[in-house]
């Protein structure tokens, strides 16, 4: 057996499947009032560091207590991707004022069998004085928060930061823009879940064409 060979072709199999990776969660408690009426909003910078190279998903879990969600933008960036978490959620043609329930404790991911937060009254009302709980998927909507509408396109979801490492700065700004009612982001929390690692079947496929070219090789170079 030619066992440098044998060792090169092992080689080659692990730096093709790739490391074996976790899902990772960061929590942040921030207890910050948010300006009212005031389009500069708070930001929240945190940098972190987790062993996921290659992010497959990205959910965001939100802990706001508020007085009235349609006053509220929130943005989700990292690096050169931004996503929009909330973008006035309610605000239609016929209601410019957006939702008026108190608060969000929920979670936000792409593909939501809840639908889209923005309509979220489509399929729950909160009771009175209670935050709206649940998973949902994020508003998306890049429009104007002074123009937005439930009928424009939910282009900027999480999946935006699908492919990156993990690792770095993100940021969480938060603005409320109508005055008259008043909230404080309680906490957040950043959940990732990596690229799928290829499967038993396609590791051992692998494997065995590698091993098969090696063989060949020294067949014909012994």
């Amino acid at each position: 057996m030619n066992t440098p060979k044998l060792l090169a072709a092992l080689v080659v199999v692990t730096a093709l499947v790739g490391p074996m990776a976790c899902a990772d969660s960061f929590a942040f408690t921030n207890n910050q009032a948010i300006p009212d009426g005031q389009p500069a909003g708070v930001s929240d910078v945190e940098t972190i560091t987790s062993g996921i190279s290659q992010i497959g998903a990205v959910q965001v879990s939100l802990n706001i207590s508020g007085d009235f969600n349609g006053d509220l933008y929130c943005y989700l960036q990292h690096s050169n991707a931004l996503s929009v978490l909330l973008n006035r959620p309610g605000r239609t043609a016929g209601n410019t004022f957006g939702y008026a329930d108190s608060g969000f404790n929920l979670t936000l991911m792409d593909l939501s069998t809840n639908g889209n937060i923005h309509t979220y009254q489509g399929m729950v009302t909160p009771a009175a004085g209670q935050p709206l709980t649940g998973v949902w998927s994020p508003d998306g909507r890049t429009t104007s928060p002074a123009s937005v509408l439930d009928t424009d396109p939910s282009l900027a979801g999480l999946s935006l930061f699908n492919n990156m490492n993990a690792s770095g700065n993100w940021t969480l700004f938060i603005a409320d823009l109508s005055p008259g009612g008043t909230s404080v982001l309680t906490s957040w929390q950043l959940n990732f879940l990596p690229v799928p690692e290829p499967s038993v079947e396609a590791m051992g496929v692998l494997g065995f064409g590698v091993f098969a070219l090696v063989r060949n090789r020294e067949k014909k170079f012994p």
